[in-house]
């Protein structure tokens, strides 16, 4: 009943984004996907809602998202600062990635090792009492929680329960464990941002935005001919179109378009000189462009977003410079950095100043 319930609530919610977004009439409810009933499969779509779900051990955070396979799904974290950056109307790929075995189903291999393969609560509980009031912690709620996690294991047949106090554990629970967490989404997904605009704001922007990489693509996200993959197909068409009239793609004699092989440079190359130029003159700083083979320096002072993606601001004291945000970045803000512009990436060096050491 509890489960049911759980699964009512998510369906409503699901309701909720899609009329929020004027499409409850659009997507019937045959094509709801809640997390783990599609497991392993990437997940690419629009996202139509954001926020809190429930969980008994704290909070979740779920995505809605109006898939290009023509589903809408439901998919949850247990982790919400992986989708800090992530908003209504962004278009993102959710996919599995390699996790690490949770601590739990390690400790419970531990405890279950020491005991011929069961695990007995009580026993748990007797190896960690001690410490744990020393600690000021709640032993007993530390082995409940453990216990819950049997018993979701148990119902996807990986443990076997003979009562309250004696679990079967295989030896290997902690890689089935995590199996069993990517199968259902949850900590075993990861979101990837594909564009900050909506699919209308892509069709008449000067950057290099996901509808121009899919069309310069080898290996293209495969579309449905519904709901958001319909939406997004005939997004592609007219954005070939707006391409053609700014002069970054020709119109053939039999009406298809071509584009450059190096459409996506230029693009990124136009939108960059653009929103540089516009940041210096309210700035009162000068725009440093950066070309392939040469050199950056300076101290990061922030980022911003373009529909080229996110691009570090390099300030050197007299201007500065936009380059491609990389993770690298991520815990050096206010930090002095030097990098060499190879094509659309940096090699950054964060090595130490030589100098005289003690």
């Amino acid at each position: 009943m509890k489960q049911l319930g759980e699964r009512n609530d998510i369906i409503k919610t699901m309701h909720r984004a899609l009329a929020d977004h004027g499409l409850a009439e659009q997507r019937g409810a045959d094509q709801y996907l809640l997390r783990g009933e599609r497991a392993g499969a990437p997940i690419i779509g629009r996202v139509l809602g954001k926020g809190l779900a429930g969980d008994e051990m704290g909070e979740k955070v779920y995505l809605i998202v109006d898939g290009v396979d023509g589903r809408v799904h439901h998919v949850e974290f247990a982790k919400p600062e992986r989708l800090d950056d992530v908003r209504r109307g962004m278009i993102v790929e959710a996919k599995p990635v390699v996790a690490e075995p949770r601590a739990a189903d390690r400790n419970i291999a531990i405890v279950a090792e020491g005991d011929g393969g069961i695990y007995r609560p009580g026993g748990h509980l007797e190896l960690i009492r001690d410490r744990f009031e020393r600690q000021g912690k709640d032993p007993d709620a530390f082995v409940r929680f453990h216990v819950r996690r049997l018993e979701a294991l148990r119902r996807a047949g990986h443990v076997e329960r003979f009562d309250a106090d004696n679990w079967r554990v295989p030896s290997d629970i902690a890689e089935r464990g995590m199996r069993y967490d990517l199968s259902r989404g949850g900590d075993g997904l990861s979101v990837r941002i594909l564009s900050t605009l909506d699919l209308e704001a892509q069709i008449g922007s000067d950057g290099a935005t996901w509808l121009d990489r899919e069309l310069t693509s080898q290996s293209r996200t495969p579309l449905t001919h519904a709901g958001f993959g319909r939406d997004a197909a005939n997004a592609l068409e007219h954005r070939k179109h707006a391409l053609a009239h700014m002069g970054y793609a020709t119109r053939l004699p039999d009406g298809g378009i071509r584009a450059p092989g190096d459409l996506l440079s230029r693009l990124e190359r136009a939108e960059v000189t653009r929103v540089g130029r516009a940041m210096a003159a309210e700035r009162g700083l000068a725009f440093n462009e950066t070309k392939t083979g040469g050199s950056v320096s300076g101290r990061l002072v922030g980022s911003t977003q373009l529909a080229s993606g996110r691009f570090a601001m390099i300030d050197d004291g007299l201007g500065f410079s936009l380059v491609p945000w990389q993770p690298v970045l991520d815990k050096r803000l206010d930090q002095h950095i030097t990098g060499v512009v190879r094509g659309s990436r940096i090699e950054w060096n964060f090595g130490r100043k030589h100098g005289l050491g003690l």
